[in-house]
């Protein structure tokens, strides 16, 4: 017992601090998360399509793939743009011609542009490109990359991709401000570890698993001494803050547990959770080539409803071509070769029947409502949705989305990280999901964690402040000899 507590102090010196870090920045992440460029705001900083003179000139052979194929604005000029390696192929829609590398007045003209639909008020005061920074941590992926900073009051960096034009990044002053209080510790997200990616991975494991073994060996500690030797219950009554401790991190020692392993199991560590799913999205969509294409974005070109639309992008299905448009308000179309192409049941299910397998046998319902897997919290979701459920040993879903026909595969691994990180690590679950009483809930028991996790930090410091003294006074007293 006596080596155990040892054991439980000495760990809890460096680990205690670092989960109390855990618990306190996991109150601002409830409220801000790490900064990202939304679809929302990638869609208000794109200028409306124009697809006139499209696209005798592109020159690619019309067998050529075109599953990944978008279509935006760059710069004034349509621009279509073919996934690949080093960033892929662009060309502009109209002349033909390949669309290199931006040069520093293009990629200003994207950032005034992005800042402009978004409603920031300000001028580009410094342009520079940059390898990467705390908030663009993948930057080495995203090369060249710029950084833009903007003198609006919100002082917003906005981070291009020189190659492929578009904004990868974006965040202001309050943002940066608060992340640092919330996503930086809590995953242990400064730039000089998280750009090395297997150590931010193995930190992230190991100190969570080293975690584990702290609660556990805390309340195996609490529960013995739940009854001391007086007989008495609840020890330490003369010391306020190990009666805290003790309390807090006994009962409340389940939940830092659940936290704390939850939060390990999401890392996916040592392979865990890494099983493919019985059918891929290809199976679903099929290929798309440059003649479908073409066809199809000369056929949407015609058609006046669709003059306001920012964007299109390759949404093959069952191997047949389509294009999604996306119009300003952020509602999708999708087009076919002969004009507009709402999804139906009945292509659905001749698609699925002429795919055999698994797919061919899954039962196919409409949900209009959500389910365990298809369902928004701090996000909206798509409904109503097609959900195909496969007869697989994992019942693995397929969710086909109604308007678009983009499907979303929850197999054995989706399903798993859903209940450990959604469930077990945020408390997403469909019971507790309305608010205010997820807020209530959440900060009630994150405040219980935090008092169980700094008392015993506290504890550790003072605890191991006093053997040092004792190791001080010792070594003098040996030092100085017998008196005489």
């Amino acid at each position: 017992m006596k080596a155990l507590i040892v054991i439980h102090r000495y760990v809890g010196v460096v680990l205690g601090v670092i989960m109390t870090l855990w618990c306190a920045s996991g109150f601002v992440m409830m409220y801000q998360g790490y900064p990202e460029t939304t679809l929302a705001e990638r869609r208000a900083g794109l200028a409306p399509l124009d697809l006139t003179q499209c696209c005798a000139n592109v020159p690619l052979p019309d067998d050529a793939s075109a599953n990944g194929l978008r279509i935006e604005m760059l710069n004034g000029a349509p621009v279509i743009r073919m996934p690949g390696p080093d960033g892929g192929l662009a060309f502009d829609a109209r002349s033909g011609q390949t669309i290199g590398v931006l040069d520093e007045a293009g990629v200003r003209s994207v950032a005034n542009e992005f800042a402009k639909g978004n409603g920031i008020a300000g001028e580009i005061a410094k342009l520079e490109q940059i390898r990467a920074d705390q908030w663009v941590v993948s930057g080495a992926r995203q090369q060249p990359l710029w950084r833009a900073a903007f003198d609006d009051p919100g002082a917003t960096l906005v981070y291009v991709n020189a190659t492929s034009g578009q904004v990868v990044q974006d965040a202001n002053a309050h943002e940066r401000v608060w992340n640092w209080l919330g996503a930086i510790p809590h995953w242990l997200y400064p730039q000089i570890l998280r750009e090395n990616q297997q150590l931010w991975s193995q930190a992230v494991i190991w100190l969570s698993a080293i975690g584990c073994f702290l609660v556990i060996t805390g309340m195996v500690i609490g529960f013995i001494r739940l009854r001391g030797k007086s007989g008495r219950w609840w020890p330490y009554r003369n010391r306020p803050m190990w009666m805290w401790h003790h309390v807090f991190g006994t009962f409340a020692g389940v939940l830092v547990l659940t936290w704390t392993f939850s939060g390990l199991l999401t890392m996916q560590p040592w392979g865990l959770f890494e099983k493919e799913p019985p059918v891929a999205r290809s199976d679903i969509s099929g290929s798309m080539t440059w003649g479908g294409a073409r066809a199809v974005i000369e056929r949407a070109a015609q058609e006046p409803s669709l003059a306001g639309a920012v964007a299109m992008r390759a949404a093959p299905f069952m191997g047949r071509p389509y294009l999604v448009a996306t119009m300003p308000d952020g509602s999708e179309v999708r087009v076919g070769a002969e004009g507009f192409a709402p999804l139906n049941e009945q292509e659905i299910v001749s698609g699925l029947t002429a795919s055999g397998g698994l797919l061919a046998v899954g039962k196919l319902d409409l949900l209009t409502e959500e389910d365990d897997y298809h369902y928004g919290h701090k996000r909206e979701v798509a409904l109503p949705v097609w959900r195909v459920t496969l007869s697989d040993p994992d019942e693995t879903r397929v969710y086909i989305n109604a308007t678009t026909g983009d499907a979303r595969i929850v197999g054995a691994t989706a399903k798993s990280y859903r209940w450990l990180e959604s469930g077990l690590h945020s408390l997403d679950f469909s019971f507790l999901r309305a608010r205010p009483l997820w807020d209530v809930v959440t900060l009630v028991l994150m405040a219980l964690v935090t008092i169980a996790c700094a008392t015993g930090a506290w504890m550790s410091f003072t605890r191991i402040g006093q053997d040092v003294s004792r190791l001080r006074a010792f070594f003098q007293r040996r030092k100085s000899g017998p008196m005489a």
